[in-house]
């Protein structure tokens, strides 16, 4: 008897493999189309939303595609819808293929829609659905996000997964953009206590744009011509709550980046103040961030106090006023000049905190945390009514490791 049912656990075991090793459930590349941006507008029908669609065609610049095919990269439909979800169904009444959110890089809300107070309820529904990946990212454009998607078309990009990868992954390294994934607006927005900062675009370019600093420009302000496209990924849009309360430009979100240590910005290329120039000429230089910032409080003082240091490494790229960066004078003074410029872009951004946005984005509440015992002593304290008075100074620990390549100076 014990034979027996060994050898019937035997032939079980094998027809448990065989009907593992079938290929009935399986999926083909081709029968699906991958939605690679999703579009949110606001809809002229009460109740609905309007979903735009960025559909990418995965056999395009793919071996089995070939390099001789006629079919389109991409693909763009608009239509009205109840909810993101369900908008999958009503989209498979167009496209002949499977509508799959696997893929989905990133969601554009259009400025308009993310300022009103029934986004987040709207938006929260992307939690509900298994093949949307927290690790997607939320922008908000200018102008509608339907006309984003229309308008944006890269030169020299085929495939739009492609495009968008390269696009939000070089801006959150140049410090232009946050990094503005979908896990961190949802646990800022249930956590309440800082803003949270969105990617800022538009595929609109600004007519007669005033000439800024390189950094200080919003998505559509850059002056570029030529043969290229128009979208541009500059700035960030701020929630509170899940709703949109203001924008900040390229170099404000670069003082964000800088400031969290949460975010992957390592090195950025800025220009700084020559202080050697009496014509406002600036210094080209590298600013590497390799260390976290140290952050003291006063909690128990009648005004919060807060210090922070921001140490940074430096390497000075251009000497326009062709001075001689050999002598300890010369690199005593930029120096200081450059401890003084960042010292002021620092509070400068604060200060716009406290006055203008009643809240700061990026999580600096988290180290008031450690100052109490208990959560609620710190409730008590009232972190966000602290935070709009508080006495905010930031010191610039920074160290000077390469001053370029020297040269004679040249006589004029």
């Amino acid at each position: 008897m014990k034979r027996t049912g060994t050898v019937c656990n035997l032939l079980m075991f094998l027809f448990i493999v065989c009907l593992l090793t079938g290929c009935w459930d399986k999926e083909e590349l081709e029968d699906k189309a991958y939605v690679i941006g999703l579009g949110i507008d606001h809809s002229n029908h009460k109740g609905k939303i309007k979903v735009t669609m960025l559909l990418a065609n995965p056999e395009v610049g793919s071996m089995q595609g070939g390099g001789g095919s006629t079919e389109k990269p991409r693909e763009i439909i608009t239509f009205d819808a109840n909810d993101l979800i369900a908008a999958k169904g009503t989209a498979n009444a167009i496209i002949s293929r499977n509508i799959s959110y696997e893929l989905l890089k990133i969601f554009v809300v259009s400025e308009e829609y993310a300022k009103d107070p029934n986004f987040l309820s709207t938006f929260s529904d992307v939690q509900k659905d298994k093949e949307i990946r927290l690790d997607s990212h939320l922008a908000v454009s200018k102008e509608n996000a339907s006309e984003f998607f229309l308008k944006n078309r890269p030169k020299m990009e085929t495939r739009p997964h492609k495009y968008f990868q390269y696009m939000v992954t070089h801006g959150i390294e140049n410090g232009l953009i946050p990094d503005s994934t979908l896990f961190r607006f949802f646990t800022t927005t249930y956590r309440e206590t800082e803003l949270f900062l969105a990617m800022y675009v538009s595929a609109e370019k600004d007519k007669n744009p005033k000439a800024h600093q390189e950094d200080e420009y919003m998505a559509g302000q850059v002056n570029a011509t030529g043969e290229l496209d128009d979208t541009q990924f500059m700035g960030a849009a701020v929630f509170r709550n899940g709703v949109m309360i203001g924008k900040l430009n390229g170099q404000e979100t670069r003082v964000v980046n800088i400031l969290d240590d949460t975010t992957n910005i390592k090195d950025i290329l800025i220009d700084l103040p020559d202080p050697f120039s009496n014509k406002k000429k600036q210094l080209a230089a590298r600013i590497l961030k390799t260390k976290g910032n140290k952050v003291k409080m006063n909690v128990k003082s009648a005004r919060l106090k807060i210090d922070i240091t921001v140490p940074l490494k430096i390497e000075i790229m251009s000497n326009p006023s062709m001075v001689d960066f050999s002598e300890k004078r010369n690199q005593q003074i930029v120096k200081r000049q450059i401890i003084n410029h960042l010292k002021k872009v620092n509070e400068k951004f604060f200060k716009k905190t406290q006055t203008k946005l009643k809240g700061v984005p990026y999580p600096l509440s988290m180290y008031a945390r450690r100052y109490f015992g208990t959560i609620q002593e710190y409730k008590k304290f009232n972190w966000r009514k602290s935070y709009l008075n508080a006495d905010i100074r930031v010191h610039p620990n920074i160290q000077i490791i390469d001053y370029g390549k020297q040269t004679k100076s040249l006589k004029r």
